[in-house]
């Protein structure tokens, strides 16, 4: 079996009996959506080869009921829990083994809040250290039952926690207790590695907890618009590029391919994200970027999607010209879009209007495209 990189191991066997429910935490549905799901749409799944899941086998089929996730439920496989969280943890290790990941991250399911930007920091940090153990500071004052008020700074452990496979996966076999709180207690303190958490990934532990979990998560929609414009290269009548399309028509002048419609795509994204324009990230003086295909630059802006944690509702793009007859070419053009944001075609619009015989493009001179994007916090699809 070939060797895996990443492995996501996420716990979903507690009974979740200080919640007080009548069924486990981790399967109740808020703002729509259950704990685990929430993780999952938080987070890049492109990170992990495999998942596994521990949980009671007549709750599976509770865990994605509201997500479409058949594009990695090749990679979800199941495990038993235990009686304790340890338990749980060292059995879905087990299951792991034969994949032979190099690293494993290992998440509780009352966590949902975990960012992706988190994520990605403890799988970089994987790459220099034995593990990567992310922690935030409490910044209340601290009495313990005594009165006896505790002066030193306490550090609140979160998940995910990471690890190369093979240190955690024998210090499970080898520890003689199964009560431990969290998988970095099976280890000695010179291997692990903290990293900064994030206050926001807080544990579901009781009911007051939901408050706040909803009020972090309400659904956002922000919009972006996007223009380019380019001239035509009169002397040859070939190598158009328009969203990705060949075309048999006049190339457009410019630094890169000078693809409108993807240029215009990517300052719609930007826009929605408050981020500056492409001439800023990808400038028209820098050398590496001369003739470069556009498609680079939209994989760059669907990066910066992920690490926001939006999706797109909904994109528009509009080319004003007089030729060429962009409605022959309009499936392939959404067809490309579709593939490199990762969207369903079916909210993708491409639409076309001349000028009027007026000015610049009416002249037959050149083209602009400009793009209106709606996206949101919230996957949804």
């Amino acid at each position: 079996m070939k060797k895996m990189k990443n492995a996501l191991v996420i716990l979903a066997g507690g009974v979740g009996s200080r919640f007080g429910d009548k069924i486990p935490k981790q399967f109740i549905r808020f703002n729509k959506y259950n704990l685990i799901e929430h993780f999952i749409m938080n987070i890049n799944t492109d990170f992990f080869d495999i998942i596994v899941i521990a949980c009671n086998i007549k709750y599976r089929k509770k865990i994605f009921e509201e997500i479409n996730y058949l594009d990695i439920k090749h990679k979800i496989i199941y495990s038993i829990p235990g009686k304790t969280r340890q338990i749980s943890s060292r059995e879905a290790l087990k299951k792991l083994k034969k994949y032979q990941p190099t690293n494993v991250l290992i998440h509780d399911s009352a966590r949902p809040l975990c960012s992706n930007k988190l994520v990605e920091k403890i799988i970089n940090s994987l790459s220099k250290n034995q593990t990567a153990i992310p922690y935030v500071y409490n910044n209340d004052r601290k009495i313990m039952k005594n009165n006896k008020e505790i002066n030193s700074n306490i550090k609140l452990i979160q998940t995910p926690q990471g690890f190369k496979f093979n240190l955690i996966y024998k210090a499970h076999l080898k520890s003689n207790t199964y009560l431990l709180k969290d998988d970095a207690s099976l280890l000695d303190n010179n291997n692990i590695k903290f990293i900064k958490g994030e206050k926001k990934n807080l544990k579901i532990t009781f009911k007051d907890d939901i408050n706040l979990f909803k009020s972090l998560t309400k659904t956002i929609f922000r919009h972006g618009i996007g223009y380019d414009i380019h001239r035509f290269d009169l002397s040859s009548k070939k190598n158009l590029k328009l969203c990705g399309t060949d075309i048999h028509y006049y190339k457009l002048i410019g630094h890169s391919d000078a693809d409108v419609g993807f240029h215009a795509i990517c300052d719609s994204i930007f826009g929605a994200l408050s981020m500056n324009d492409i001439g800023f990230y990808f400038s028209n003086k820098d050398p590496q970027w001369k003739n470069k295909n556009s498609r680079f630059f939209l994989n760059f802006a669907k990066k910066k999607l992920i690490e926001h944690n939006f999706w797109i509702v909904n994109l528009d793009i509009n080319f004003i010209c007089e030729k060429p007859n962009i409605s022959k070419y309009r499936s392939k053009m959404i067809k490309n879009i579709s593939k490199v944001l990762n969207i369903p075609k079916t909210i993708i619009s491409i639409k076309a209007t001349s000028n009027e015989k007026l000015g610049f493009i009416g002249d037959g001179l050149g083209i602009a495209a400009e793009s209106i994007v709606q996206i949101t916090n919230e996957k949804p699809y």
